[in-house]
């Protein structure tokens, strides 16, 4: 029964991808697994104690590990190397605990709520909305998103959409770009990503029911500047809206969500995607974090070469350890002096170490001119809590010992929209109406924060923002 229950919680991990954990509106993100249910309190017990010990073999080897690294490694555990492996392997099994015991403390507590969910949005918003330059070409049942990207992955042979980009990195380390179309149906709910869900014995995909990845074209990068440049020149908003992936996701979830992002929030600007070699499995954590620190410097120049567009913003929305790889680049690039047309950088349930974050790259952010940074976080992210334990240090993403605001950055309590019922209270970025409905008054009307329905908490110096409980009104306009 543990190997099964492992199997199950192993899709289950930080940053899930839609494949795995969003199909059919959700459906997976909502309903209890049997073994849940099945079983004993003796059983939870057993667990609990297995990780209490893990948690003191953890510590012990973290320790270990961290006195042999340098002094400039020794903030994180992100350094330590591989050939550490009975403490890979401790720390592997730990995040696997972590969600199996919730699961089960929870038992009967979690109930099926997408469908309510799902009614009071259709209730609220009617029809989809056409946005991001979509057009209606094609099936009457589908939107066309076309939407750019940039990746440093490698080119695996097959000429499939879904499978043309692998794991690895390019042959040259570089960015290369391209262009996908995503189509969504149009009963699509805002914050979902509608796939074949095994819980309606649903096999194949059908386009008036679920986004498909229609086509991917690589583009040299001459070509790819014209399109963008032809694009823009015809779009309302000469803006571009770039989404940089965490942890577990793969090529084509990336397209999907930046395609069901865009499509939410009505974004009339150009879509843009980077994705980063995440080896897209639940039990490569590891490798995903040396994946996204080799590929800091990648999306440093692809930030510099799309300032070079005739675009009046670009607004940056990174997801869990995605964070590491924008925010960091970021931060080069103020060490740099150079002033990118960045003029948002949105940090959602950001698996980050937090106090490297405080001392070497909130500052370099908060100076640079033009940018404005607001941090997601929440009390109820699980996923983040899992980081925590394993890592040996807070994340940035996660408030379980409260909100701790960073000077000249905005700091928004996002635990209202922490579902745990939703990829363990990780996604809200994407599948929350109110995180969508934030997002929407930045990069639509560019309100200040104090415009964007949110409640003011903390005392001064120390003041940040929280998201309100959900209203009967889900996406109040």
């Amino acid at each position: 029964m543990i190997g099964r229950l492992m199997g199950v919680f192993a899709a289950l991990l930080l940053g899930t991808s839609p494949a795995l954990t969003e199909s059919g509106a959700s459906n997976l993100g909502t309903v209890i697994p049997d073994e849940c249910r099945l079983l004993s309190q003796g059983k939870l017990a057993d667990l609990k104690k297995r990780k209490v010990k893990l948690e003191a073999e953890v510590a012990r080897g973290l320790a270990l590990a961290v006195g042999q690294q340098s002094n400039a490694a020794k903030q994180d555990t992100q350094a330590i190397p591989a050939s550490h492996d009975d403490l890979r392997r401790n720390q592997e099994e730990l995040l696997q605990l972590v969600f199996q015991i919730d699961c089960l403390e929870r038992g009967e507590k979690l109930s099926p709520t997408g469908s309510r969910s799902r009614d009071a949005v259709r209730a609220s918003r009617g029809p989809a909305a056409r946005g991001s330059g979509e057009s209606a070409r094609g099936s009457t049942d589908v939107y066309e998103v076309p939407i750019y990207y940039a990746t440093n992955r490698n080119r695996t042979g097959n000429e499939e959409p879904t499978k043309l980009y692998g794991s690895d990195f390019a042959q040259d380390f570089a960015h290369h770009y391209g262009r996908v179309v995503v189509t969504i149906p149009r009963t699509h709910v805002a914050g979902n990503i509608e796939l074949p869900s095994l819980w309606k014995l649903e096999t194949n995909v059908d386009s008036s029911k679920h986004f498909v990845l229609k086509s991917v074209a690589p583009l040299e990068t001459s070509v790819a500047r014209a399109e963008m440049l032809a694009k823009l020149a015809n779009l309302p908003k000469t803006a571009l809206l770039v989404f940089v992936h965490g942890y577990n996701t793969s090529f084509a979830d990336a397209a999907l969500r930046t395609a069901q992002m865009a499509h939410d929030i009505d974004f009339t600007g150009l879509p843009f995607f980077y994705s980063w070699p995440s080896a897209g499995k639940a039990l490569s954590y590891w490798q995903d974090e040396e994946a996204a620190l080799s590929s800091e410097e990648v999306f440093e120049r692809l930030i510099v070469e799309l300032s070079e567009l005739p675009v009046s913003d670009i607004y940056i929305v990174a997801h869990s350890m995605g964070n590491r790889v924008a925010s960091r680049a970021l931060s080069r690039i103020s060490e740099k002096g150079i002033v990118p047309r960045v003029r948002e950088l949105l940090l959602a349930a950001p698996d980050i170490n937090a106090e490297i974050f405080r001392n070497q790259i909130a500052p370099k952010l908060a100076s640079m001119q033009g940018l404005r940074t607001t941090v997601y976080a929440s009390s109820t992210d699980l996923a983040l809590m899992a980081s925590k334990f394993v890592h040996g240090f807070p994340r940035l993403g996660e408030t379980s010992g409260g909100v701790k605001p960073y000077s000249g950055l905005d700091m928004i309590d996002a635990s209202a929209a922490s579902l745990l019922t939703r990829s363990y209270g990780h996604s809200y970025v994407v599948d929350s109406p109110q995180v969508i409905n934030v997002i929407r008054s930045i990069v639509l009307d560019n309100l200040p924060i104090i415009r964007r329905h949110l409640q003011q908490a903390g005392d001064a110096p120390n003041n940040y923002w929280r998201l309100p409980r959900l209203s009967a009104s889900v996406f109040p306009h």
